[in-house]
């Protein structure tokens, strides 16, 4: 079943009009309320009051559930009366200004109440492990301490001196030879 509000005879142009009510078609009553709420047009200050009094005629003459309405149709029909007037224009002539108006309707009806959802909790930011590199000089101090500690094992073995922990350096570039550099434009 739907309930039906209509405005009648409002002083807006149908064209403008129907560019906000395409925005609320097929959507709930209350998200179409946030939506006419923070549209900067005047037609959407209409349609709020249209679509306010449609709830408000489900819940109280249809025994409608409020939380589970859905605007099933949004209609804007040009109004009849165009309000004419001149505009002065230059050489003694009138240009026509035609002020339009609309007939605003908004029915809603009672739809299924949406199941709620289950959040999931977001995972926790993982914290970046140090590099092997960095870990490596201070493994083999733990293994010298652990080392007399221990007979069976032998120490030399398990032994890590500082010039194999620490990283290999680069060679050093070539420099090239006068040829070379002049071929490739006299560097």
């Amino acid at each position: 079943m739907q309930a039906i509000a209509r405005a009648r005879f409002v002083r807006t142009s149908p064209r403008k009009a129907r560019l906000v009510a395409d925005v609320i078609r097929g959507k709930d009553v209350r998200e179409a309320l946030a939506i006419l709420q923070f549209t900067p047009n005047y037609a959407a200050r209409l349609i709020e009051k249209v679509v306010k009094s449609a709830k408000a005629n489900a819940e109280n003459n249809h025994h409608m559930d409020g939380e589970n309405l859905k605007i099933s149709l949004a209609l804007i029909d040009g109004g009849p009366n165009v309000m004419k007037r001149v505009r002065h224009a230059p050489m003694g002539r009138g240009f026509r200004i035609v002020k339009r108006m609309s007939h605003i309707t908004i029915a809603v009806e009672e739809t299924e109440p949406k199941p709620e959802k289950k959040t999931r909790r977001k995972p926790v930011a993982r914290v970046a492990k140090a590099p092997r590199r960095a870990a490596a000089p201070a493994a083999a101090a733990k293994e010298k301490k652990a080392a007399p500690a221990k007979k069976a094992a032998p120490a030399a073995a398990k032994e890590v001196t500082p010039e194999a922990a620490a990283p290999k350096k680069r060679a050093p570039r070539k420099k090239k030879s006068e040829a070379e550099a002049e071929a490739k434009g006299g560097e």
